[in-house]
C-alpha cells in the first residue's frame, strides 16, 4: 500500500477509510490524526493518474476485500445497480456525505457529527451504505 510521501502508516488496530477522489486528500490526512482511524486518499493508494480514471467498482471491491470503509460524497453510488451489488457482495462499508454542494465547513461539521457512529459501524463486518446529513444519517443499507 502506498501511503504517500512522508505520510504515516496505519497503526495496529486502526480502522481504515479509503477517501474517494471527490474529497480533498486533506480529509484523509486529518482522519489519520484521530485515535483508531486512518484515512487513505484514493490517489495515495492507487497513484494520482490511476485514481483519476478508476472505476468505482474497483475500489469498492478492494475496500470490501481488505475490510476497509469508504468515505465519499457520491450518494448516487447506491442508485447504480452494479455499484449497489458490488457493495453488498464485497461487504463494503460506505459513508457518503449527502450534499456534494455543501461548503467545506458544513461537510466538516457533518463528518465530525457522525464520526463516532462511523467508527462504531466500521467494527461490524457486514456491508452498509450511509448518507451523512447534519440532522442525521439516512441508512440505505444498515
Amino acid at each position: 500500500m502506498n501511503t504517500g510521501t512522508g505520510r504515516p502508516r496505519p497503526r495496529r488496530g486502526d480502522q481504515i477509510l479509503l477517501v474517494d477522489r471527490c474529497l480533498a486528500p486533506e480529509v484523509a490526512y486529518e482522519l489519520c490524526k484521530m485515535d483508531g482511524l486512518h484515512g487513505i486518499p484514493l490517489r495515495d493508494h492507487y497513484g494520482d493518474e490511476t485514481a483519476q480514471g478508476l472505476e468505482d467498482l474497483t475500489f469498492l471491491a478492494e475496500a470490501g476485500k481488505r475490510g476497509w470503509g469508504i468515505l465519499t460524497q457520491n450518494p448516487r453510488m447506491w442508485q447504480v445497480p452494479q455499484e449497489r451489488t458490488c457493495i453488498i457482495e464485497s461487504r463494503t462499508r460506505v459513508f457518503s456525505l449527502d450534499d456534494a454542494n455543501a461548503s467545506k465547513t458544513l461537510k466538516g461539521l457533518v463528518l465530525g457529527r457522525h464520526l463516532l457512529s462511523i467508527r462504531r459501524r466500521l467494527r461490524r463486518p457486514d456491508p452498509c451504505f450511509w448518507r451523512l446529513r447534519l440532522p442525521g444519517v439516512r441508512k440505505d443499507l444498515t
